[in-house]
């Protein structure tokens, strides 16, 4: 298939550019709300009235920019909760808190709010995010419901990129509570769904405490597998951040790709039966998001499954190019719900690790070496990372300022060691049987020991990275334009190879 019939069958390949286009402009944008609703309404009028023609898409284009605009719109001026005043606030614990200092830092969501220093004010229903800073004198967990007092406090003053990031993650301020200004608990009353992940993702962590290896071991393996960073070692922690390998810690796209090899391997038998393809994806989709919710659905867990979820369903089509109308279609569908997650880096990492990975793997598959059953889920699981890093390294050198070049070496390797690590984790969590622990003990002790070894080894070297490389967002789109241009090029070698041999074997 030609690379133009391929985009005839992706439309989501052009919907998507003009609506994002729409939500990055919605900040320069001063019009009023009635005349950007206006110019959507006639540019798809018009699209409809024209029905054929060579003006009908760019009248659909730039009704899609102006939608852009208004879905931004609206979502940035929802009514928000008073600040700088003395709130009373009920509010519930969204996530695990992890130690910062003094604080121990979560984020939790405001059901209701009463104003303190109003004469006559009453209690008034919101939802609203925000982070929680609460004294670590204080114990809290996820699900549990505050009643505090206290007040709304900026995220960011000085217009930095973390305030952008939160803000794009819905949390616009910042609360502090000390042990006085908790006024009463009420436990179990939270979000039936963030209960019941919190409760799975504690069974979890509790069955990984029951291997007998090591205490940086076994935080190492709850991150892997629950998502739990809260006890990871410091100086652990930042030398996988020097060394470019810091996504392994946090659940995310790459995790959630093993997880769909894994499920891939393991239900592959189901095609034998009636039916069976349907079965098989219903089972790996399944497989994804039983691992979603016990990583505690945070956020980048949960946008990883949508994304894979939706790449499994695009590699199950028979019609080549669905597959990146799937997850195109997934990521429109994603910003139209909340368009500021267009500013959050990991819906970004996600996104390009996805479409990096729907175009590289299979090309890099095809030259693989491994026969035998076993090593070709490793063979797989490593092509899976390196696919995905190709696609989110501009991201990487924009957002962190350097370039991890050790990560070239080392990465393959981790990315090796953390496959066979989930894949070890997983199967002792859902059969934690006592007669077993010594081997899961020594296998999962084993590879998570020479994992840390690795890791450690590349952050003491002398070209672990090369700092002072940010770049600007001009520089990154720069860099993905040159990706798209090698991916174009590719796909048109690919395309005149089919039509040669094409002809040669008319």
């Amino acid at each position: 298939m030609q690379l133009s019939d391929k985009i005839d069958i992706t439309p989501f390949a052009r919907i998507l550019p003009f609506f994002a286009a729409g939500i990055l402009a919605f900040r320069y944008v001063t019009a009023p709300d009635w005349l950007i609703v206006a110019a959507a309404v006639i540019g798809y009028a018009v699209a409809w009235r024209q029905r054929k023609g060579s003006y009908r898409w760019w009248t659909v284009a730039v009704a899609l920019f102006f939608s852009g605009i208004l879905v931004t719109a609206v979502s940035a001026r929802k009514e928000a909760m008073p600040r700088g005043e003395r709130l009373a606030m009920v509010l519930e614990v969204g996530q695990n808190p992890v130690s910062n200092g003094r604080w121990r830092q979560t984020v939790a969501r405001v059901g209701a709010y009463r104003p303190l220093d109003s004469a006559g004010s009453g209690w008034r229903g919101v939802d609203e995010k925000v982070e929680l800073r609460v004294d670590t004198a204080e114990r809290i967990a996820v699900g549990e419901q505050l009643y505090v007092v206290g007040y709304l406090n900026p995220v960011d003053t000085a217009g930095s990129r973390y305030g952008t990031l939160m803000r794009s993650r819905g949390i616009g301020a910042r609360v502090y509570v000390r042990g006085d200004q908790v006024i009463s608990r009420l436990p179990g009353n939270g979000r039936r769904a963030t209960r019941y992940a919190a409760a799975l993702q504690r069974w979890a962590v509790e069955r990984i405490h029951r291997l007998h290896v090591g205490e940086r071991e076994q935080e190492l393996l709850s991150a892997l597998i629950a998502g739990d960073k809260r006890n990871l070692d410091r100086r652990l922690k930042a030398d996988y951040s020097k060394t470019g390998v810091a996504h392994i810690l946090a659940v995310s796209g790459l995790h959630m790709g093993f997880v769909l090899v894994i499920a891939n391997l393991l239900f592959g038998w189901t095609v034998l039966l009636r039916y069976g393809h349907v079965a098989k994806n219903v089972l790996v989709i399944s497989a994804l998001w039983f691992y979603a919710v016990m990583a505690g659905l945070s956020p980048s867990a949960v946008r990883a499954a949508l994304m894979l979820s939706a790449a499994q369903l695009a590699l199950a089509c028979s019609v080549p190019g669905n597959g990146y109308n799937v997850v195109l279609g997934a990521a429109t569908l994603m910003l139209a719900a909340n368009p500021f997650y267009l500013y959050d880096l990991s819906f970004q990492l996600s996104f390009m690790a996805v479409l990096s990975i729907l175009f590289f793997y299979p090309r890099l598959y095809r030259r693989k070496l491994c026969r035998n059953r076993i090593a070709d889920a490793v063979c797989s699981s490593v092509l899976l990372g390196a696919a995905a890093q190709i696609g989110t390294l501009p991201l990487v050198a924009w957002n962190f300022g350097n370039i991890p070049i050790i990560s070239l070496i080392i990465n393959p390797l981790v990315i090796l060691t953390a496959f066979l690590s989930v894949f070890t984790g997983i199967l002792w969590v859902l059969f934690a049987f006592p007669g077993l622990n010594a081997v899961f003990s020594a296998v999962a002790g084993a590879l998570l020991q020479a994992q840390n070894g690795i890791v450690t080894w590349a952050a003491g070297t002398p070209v672990a990275s090369v700092s002072g490389v940010r770049f600007d967002g001009y520089g990154a789109a720069a860099a993905y334009v040159v990706l798209a241009a090698l991916a174009v090029g590719l796909k048109w070698r690919e395309d005149s190879r089919k039509e040669y041999f094409g002809g040669v074997a008319r």
